[in-house]
């Protein structure tokens, strides 16, 4: 089995990256596609190596942190597209107006109340939105906000699903096995990381079908987080 990371090699991972030439300044690469990217500057690239790395260290499972520390470049990228758009700056925990925030996906994100699933019947379902109600990239139609999912934990003894799919601008992308069949007893968790991560930027819409393979209760969460506006959270716990 691979040596984890330690968490506080988030700062190096990013460092790494940056300096590498798989880094392009004023783009990123997304599904293999250029997009533009607008860079941070030193001061709220600090910032953003030193909260993904707090938020990596909160793990209790050491396999989410290393999954978070490992993919911290492709973060990194979402939110240098993001800042495109936004053109504020990442500012975090001390974000203001249109700076901007890091967060890990909310149930209320992707317009959930809750990630508990009572499965009443096997066979293809919508998880989150659906064909006709898709999660869109846009805040008061304004291109400010993106996703990024790196993978999924289910936190059931008994997984009830065994694949989930993005389907991005109406594009279905191959299904995901999740192999949690494969764990060597239910008392370890179901940890899924995906193939490469799902990156979804401002103006762009997506929605994820997964498939249920028995009955019962069932509780898939993804590791994932939010690129937002501070404005457009600010007030959300008033």
């Amino acid at each position: 089995m691979p040596e984890l990371l330690r968490v506080s090699s988030v700062p190096d991972i990013i460092d790494t990256y940056v300096r590498s030439s798989d880094y392009s300044p004023g783009q990123a690469f997304i599904g293999g596609k250029g997009v533009s990217a607008r860079e941070l500057t030193a001061a709220e690239l600090a910032i953003f190596k030193t909260e993904l790395a707090i938020i990596a260290s909160r793990q209790r499972n050491q396999a989410i942190a290393d999954l978070i520390a490992r993919k911290a470049p492709r973060v990194l990228d979402l939110v240098r597209v993001v800042n495109y758009e936004t053109k504020q700056g990442f500012k975090g925990a001390g974000a203001r107006g249109n700076e901007l925030i890091l967060n890990p996906i909310r149930v209320g994100d992707v317009g959930r109340t809750t990630w508990f699933v009572s499965v009443t019947a096997s066979g293809a379902a919508n998880w989150i939105g659906s064909s006709a109600s898709t999660r869109g990239m846009t805040v008061s139609s304004l291109p400010v906000l993106g996703h990024i999912y790196l993978g999924f934990v289910d936190q059931v003894a008994t997984p009830k699903v065994d694949a989930v799919q993005l389907v991005k601008n109406g594009d279905p992308w191959p299904e995901e096995v999740l192999d949690f069949d494969w764990r060597g007893n239910a008392d370890e968790l179901a940890l899924h990381e995906l193939k490469q991560p799902w990156t979804i930027p401002p103006a762009e819409n997506y929605y994820m079908p997964v498939r249920y393979y028995i009955t019962g209760d069932d509780k898939l969460v993804p590791i994932a987080f939010a690129v937002k506006r501070a404005t457009d959270v600010i007030a959300a716990l008033a």
